[in-house]
C-alpha cells in the first residue's frame, strides 16, 4: 500500500479524522449521560454508558478500516468504495439512545 495521499487537498484523511470526532464525542457524551442520569436512574445509568463507549469503540475501529479501504482502493484505482455501513450506526445508536430517554423519562414520569 501506497503511503502517498491519493488528494492533495487531503479529503479522505479529513473524513477519516472527522469519523474519529464523532467517535471520541459519542464516548465522551456517554460519560457526560452518566454523570447527569445518574442521580435519577442510579446504577441504571451505567447500561447506556458501556453501550454508548462500546459503540464509540467500534465506530472508530470501523472509521480507521474504512479509511484504509479508501486509501488501497483510490492509491491501486481497483475495486469499490466502501459502503455506507457507519451512517446507517451513528444514525441507529442515536435513535437507540432516543428511545431509551424517552423510556426512562417515562418510567420516570409514571413512577
Amino acid at each position: 500500500m501506497s503511503q502517498q495521499p491519493f488528494d492533495p487537498g487531503l479529503q479522505p484523511e479529513r473524513v477519516a479524522l472527522s469519523w474519529q470526532r464523532t467517535a471520541l464525542a459519542l464516548a465522551v457524551g456517554s460519560v457526560i449521560y452518566a454523570r447527569i442520569i445518574s442521580p435519577t436512574v442510579g446504577l441504571w445509568a451505567l447500561a447506556p454508558t458501556a453501550a454508548g463507549i462500546a459503540l464509540a469503540v467500534v465506530m472508530g475501529l470501523r472509521a480507521h478500516r474504512r479509511y484504509q479501504h479508501h486509501h488501497r482502493t483510490l492509491t491501486s484505482q481497483r475495486g469499490s468504495l466502501a459502503d455506507g455501513f457507519l451512517m446507517f450506526f451513528i444514525s441507529a445508536s442515536v435513535v437507540a439512545a432516543g428511545i431509551f430517554a424517552f423510556v426512562l423519562a417515562m418510567v420516570g414520569h409514571f413512577a
